[in-house]
């Protein structure tokens, strides 16, 4: 039987694409913009790189223009470290539909 990849379970086609975005992050009392890119892209998640540490479970929003009221809902499902510093790849979900 052959195995079946992580590639073939998904919903979607994934698109490579380089995107400068930035992520928000909030907490009860602090809003905070970073810097980030985007590495692919399907109609359901997104893989970002990153400067900072997030957390699976952690709930972002990505803004690709304009000001955090129009960003993009998200939760964090993976995180891989890259080297000794803070630098991470991170696969987020989303958790609103996109406009096509």
């Amino acid at each position: 039987m052959p195995a079946v990849s992580p590639a073939d379970l998904r919903q979607s086609q994934r698109i490579r694409a380089t995107i400068s975005i930035r992520l928000l992050v909030q907490s009860e009392d602090l809003k905070v913009e970073y810097q980030a890119s985007t590495v692919d892209l399907s109609l359901q998640d997104v893989k970002v790189w990153t400067p900072f540490a997030l957390l699976p479970g952690e709930t972002t929003g990505i803004i690709t223009r304009g000001d955090f009221r129009h960003a993009i809902s998200t939760r964090v499902v993976w995180v891989q470290r890259v080297g000794t510093d803070l630098w991470s790849l991170a696969g987020l979900v989303f958790l609103e539909t996109l406009p096509v």
